[in-house]
């Protein structure tokens, strides 16, 4: 058994992968004046901030400016945390109807992924329309680094002992000190290994992250939108796979469907559409140019005969 350092308040553990290993761990990083900064909290800052950076440094290669990019995520970013935040109420609001103050305590836990990306490109459709520029391109361009800092953020899950599966013999089976007490609640033995669900979608959501940037840097890509497309249908397959594995999802009032599942499949259904949709706009622009530009180029080359029969 390894055992790798780390704070000594708790213990995440794969005991049959690569001969055992453990971490020791706990949910806050460090403090400052007195201010209990969590890994959660922090890993989301790191990824915002170098999805950010990444960028900044690649958006006039898209001619999008550096100013424009910012003023997006100034009002995107506080925006995805109050849309993550209202989304996970509003399908747990029976944990909060009794202490409705409960709501604003962040720190307590509570954020849904979906919610925090609905409103953040709502919020940018918004910018977007007072700048009069196209939202789609912007879409485009951000859909790689959401998904970056998506594969980020979900290491917090990590930390907090949260977000996993249920049971399995699977050799990436992991448990926990936390993990261990909630296997006892729900029945099972303290030493049940689950489903690290939260590494599954973090894996996921890295090779979105670059396949989406290949695709848009590649001829593949013909018209705006069809990232948008992408990311819909590849975390949609994703998630409403790791969904059905996770013990702890949002369902639809007491019907027995999950959320997030559900909605995935939207996505992906809608992300087919949608990219058909695209591509055959973009098919008859292309057909209408080509006729446009025979035709110009009829009429200059009977125009030269003319000349020429003058």
């Amino acid at each position: 058994m390894t055992q790798l350092l780390g704070a000594n308040t708790g213990y995440v553990e794969f005991p049959n992968l690569f001969g055992g290993l453990k971490f020791s761990l706990s949910e806050e990083a460090f403090e400052i004046f007195g201010f209990s900064v969590r890994w959660y909290g922090l890993l989301i800052g790191l990824g915002v901030l170098l999805c950010v950076a990444l960028g900044m440094r690649a958006c006039r290669r898209y001619e999008i400016e550096q100013d424009d990019l910012l003023d997006y995520a100034l009002f995107s970013l506080p925006a995805a945390v109050i849309g993550a935040r209202v989304y996970y109420v509003l399908f747990n609001f029976g944990r909060f109807k009794k202490d409705l103050l409960s709501v604003f305590d962040i720190r307590g836990g509570g954020l849904a992924v979906y919610g925090g990306v609905i409103a953040a490109l709502l919020t940018a459709f918004l910018v977007s329309r007072y700048k009069k520029q196209s939202f789609l391109k912007l879409a485009d361009f951000a859909m790689p680094y959401i998904l970056l800092g998506q594969a980020i953020g979900r290491w917090g899950n990590f930390f907090n002992q949260e977000a996993y599966g249920g049971v399995t013999t699977l050799p990436w089976g992991m448990t926990g000190d936390q993990i261990a007490v909630e296997n006892i609640y729900r029945g099972w033995r303290a030493d049940t290994l689950v489903h690290p669900t939260f590494l599954y979608e973090s894996l996921w959501c890295f090779v979105g992250f670059v396949v989406i940037l290949l695709y848009r840097r590649s001829r593949l890509k013909k018209t705006n939108g069809e990232c948008v497309c992408l990311y819909m249908i590849l975390y949609g397959v994703e998630r409403a796979f790791v969904e059905g594995l996770r013990t702890d999802s949002l369902m639809i009032g007491n019907t027995g469907i999950r959320v997030s599942q559900l909605l995935s499949v939207i996505l992906v259904a809608g992300g087919i559409a949608l990219f058909a949709v695209f591509r055959v706009r973009y098919r008859k622009k292309q057909m209408a140019e080509n006729v446009s530009d025979s035709e110009t180029t009829g009429f200059e080359a009977t125009r030269e005969r003319l000349d020429a029969e003058e």
